[in-house]
């Protein structure tokens, strides 16, 4: 199986977690969450919609093994200022005076674990949305 087929399932937690994302409950975020990283990357996950909730992808990724991403995402985290701003235009602004290098460092990196997120997903996907 593949994540195309729980589309009418995603699609369902898509408008809920936009609508109210306190009602996903705990499988429902970690899709919710992580389905972007997986498909997008992590530097999207800041520069466009995810940081949001950054503390709960953070969760998310440690409750799917994921701890490498998870602390890609805390050191990509502590070079905020004071903490990753939840408005996308000051997120943005402050990423926009991050080193070139760091950026694109934390990004290969990202990458290169990204199949094994995948998988992970895909896992807890058919384990909780049969």
């Amino acid at each position: 199986m593949t994540r195309d087929d729980f589309q009418e399932a995603w699609e369902l937690i898509v408008v809920k977690g936009f609508s109210n994302y306190e009602e996903l409950t705990k499988n429902e975020r970690i899709w919710f969450n992580i389905e972007p990283l997986v498909v997008d990357g992590l530097i999207d996950h800041y520069i466009n919609y995810g940081a949001e909730y950054n503390s709960d992808t953070i969760a998310d990724l440690k409750l799917l093994n994921q701890h490498e991403i998870a602390e890609l995402m805390i050191e990509f985290n502590s070079k905020f200022k004071k903490g990753v701003p939840a408005d996308i235009d000051d997120r943005n602004g402050e990423i926009g005076k991050f080193k070139e290098a760091f950026i694109e460092e934390i990004d290969e990196k990202f990458w290169v674990l990204n199949d094994k997120l995948e998988i992970s997903l895909l896992s807890h996907i058919t384990q909780n949305f049969k």
